[in-house]
């Protein structure tokens, strides 16, 4: 009976180191509700420790579906919340020796749409601008100097919406790539693929993503 008592205290104080290992895990757990109401507290646990252990890291959600984690390192951290959803973490050590948490959310259907927002390490969520260069269509546009502005400005506006996927690199840097090709039909793309660059990579200095 001791032995078997004391095995449970041990299987319960790995679990319990397992979901303090990484920062980024431990950030995922003290995330607040309001931010991924799909997951509970005791399920964002489930999937760090199933993780941990090398297994499937899957388990059911709120609505009916399930998420599962795909990436856990220190600062990082990757959540497919739906097959039609993902939700990607990052910190960043700052100039002021304090985390930021960098918070992705990408919606696909099917082109990919994300969305990108900044938060202090007790999870109050800080201006983008101060901490992100500000991207926008024209960013993702080299045009030769042959086109006019009415030529350049007629591309810009077949767009119709501005449509991004952000992903974390391993080195922390945040490539962002349009994603109009599964937006337009396929004879529009075909008139601004040419001019269309591939990605865009952001680096931290230490306080923005530049």
């Amino acid at each position: 009976m001791k032995l078997r008592n004391l095995l449970s205290i041990f299987f319960l104080a790995s679990a319990g180191l397992s979901q303090a290992a990484e920062p980024a895990a431990q950030f995922f757990v003290a995330m607040p509700d309001s931010l991924v109401p799909s997951i509970e507290v005791n399920r964002r646990k489930d999937l760090i420790d199933l993780f941990h252990a090398g297994q499937k890291a899957q388990v059911d959600n709120k609505l009916g579906g399930t998420t599962a984690m795909t990436l856990l390192q220190d600062n990082s951290l990757t959540v497919d919340l739906s097959q039609q959803s993902q939700m990607a973490l990052h910190l960043y050590p700052t100039d002021r020796g304090d985390t930021l948490i960098a918070l992705v959310n990408t919606v696909y259907g099917p082109a990919a749409d994300s969305r990108i927002r900044f938060f202090d390490s007790s999870w109050r969520e800080l201006p983008a601008s101060k901490h992100m260069r500000a991207l926008s269509t024209a960013d993702f546009f080299a045009f030769p100097d042959s086109l006019t502005n009415t030529q350049k400005k007629e591309i810009l506006q077949t767009t119709g919406i501005y449509l991004v996927e952000y992903t974390f690199e391993p080195d922390g840097s945040l490539c962002a790539r349009p994603s109009w090709e599964k937006y337009l039909d396929p004879e529009t793309f075909k008139k601004i693929e040419p001019y269309l660059r591939k990605s865009i990579t952001l680096r931290w200095n230490g306080n923005k993503l530049l």
